[in-house]
């Protein structure tokens, strides 16, 4: 009786750690069917990004700017890439900014050991609204977008595990990420789900 309730100890005090180890106030840790895996709502991605936005991105020594500010996520019910949209407005030689329009895209996932975090993999634009009816964006502010959303994705995490209490954790690793039921999903090498109360009783 003492090694189950030892073990039912052990598995609340890692579930409480997990509850607190994704960054930010509100944090959801979706049930799902496996107990190595949580879920991470978009709520939580977009609380994080909030804090990131807006942003400025710098091409050719400062010779072009990119500004992206008002992004917001969704992650649909299907498929396995998040969805994406900003405002953009750009500028060349420092002069006054020009909106550029809506900017939508999607991207995958990738998960960096390192720094704990999670990353756009792979995303594209996949539409540009104009700011007004009847403009075109040009060519060379295309280029720019292209070149901020390979930058991004290469140095900005959209989302952040607290690495501290990653290491409090212990052996818990994380083994993949992926974009399941319109949720993203975290699986380690352990259980961090809670456990089971039959555990509890024996």
């Amino acid at each position: 009786m003492k090694f189950h309730q030892m073990n039912f100890r052990s598995a609340a005090l890692k579930s409480a750690c997990m509850a607190l180890l994704l960054t930010g106030p509100l944090v959801a840790m979706a049930a799902t069917a496996d107990r190595n895996e949580i879920g991470v709502a978009a709520p939580q991605v977009q609380q994080y990004l909030d804090t990131a936005f807006p942003r400025e991105y710098e091409a050719l020594g400062g010779l072009f700017t990119l500004t992206a500010r008002d992004l917001k996520l969704s992650i649909p019910s299907s498929g396995e890439r998040l969805n994406m949209g900003f405002s953009a407005s750009a500028s060349s030689g420092g002069g006054a900014e020009t909106p550029v329009g809506r900017i939508v895209m999607s991207s995958g996932l990738r998960y960096d050991a390192n720094d704990n975090a999670l990353y756009m993999d792979q995303p594209t634009v996949d539409d540009v609204q104009p700011a007004s009816p009847g403009q075109r964006v040009d060519e060379q502010t295309r280029v720019l977008l292209n070149l901020w959303l390979a930058d991004y994705a290469r140095k900005q995490p959209l989302f952040k595990l607290d690495p501290a209490l990653m290491a409090n954790l212990g052996g818990v690793k994380v083994e993949s990420t992926t974009i399941r039921n319109g949720q993203i999903v975290v699986r380690f090498n352990q259980p961090v789900g809670m456990p089971d109360l039959d555990d509890a009783q024996e």
